[in-house]
C-alpha cells in the first residue's frame, strides 16, 4: 500500500506519494475518466537466484473541480508529487 497524502488549495490539488526504492521507470501515472492511478512496479531478486515482481497501485477519483487533462507530475528522491490545477 503506497502512502499517500492529498492536499487542496483555492488553486490546485496535489497527491503526494512516498515511492521509496523506486526510480521513474518503476512508476506509471495516468488519469483515466477521472481516476488518476499510480502504479509503482519493480523486479526483486529473493537471494535464491529467484526473481519476483512486485507491483503497488493507487487509484483516486478526482474532484470535478480540478482539471484532469492538465496533470503535472515529477518524482524527487523517492516520492512521486502529482498536482492539477483547478477550474477557474
Amino acid at each position: 500500500m503506497l502512502n499517500v497524502d492529498v492536499n487542496e488549495t483555492d488553486d490546485e490539488l496535489q497527491i503526494v506519494a512516498e515511492l521509496h526504492g523506486l526510480t521513474t521507470n518503476d512508476i506509471d501515472v495516468s488519469v483515466e475518466r477521472g481516476v488518476l492511478t499510480i502504479i509503482a512496479e519493480r523486479q526483486v531478486n529473493d537471494g535464491h537466484g529467484a526473481e519476483r515482481t512486485i507491483r503497488v497501485l493507487s487509484s483516486m477519483l478526482l474532484p470535478s473541480s480540478v482539471d484532469a487533462h492538465k496533470i503535472n507530475a515529477y518524482f524527487d528522491d523517492g516520492v512521486m508529487t502529482v498536482t492539477f490545477p483547478k477550474h477557474r
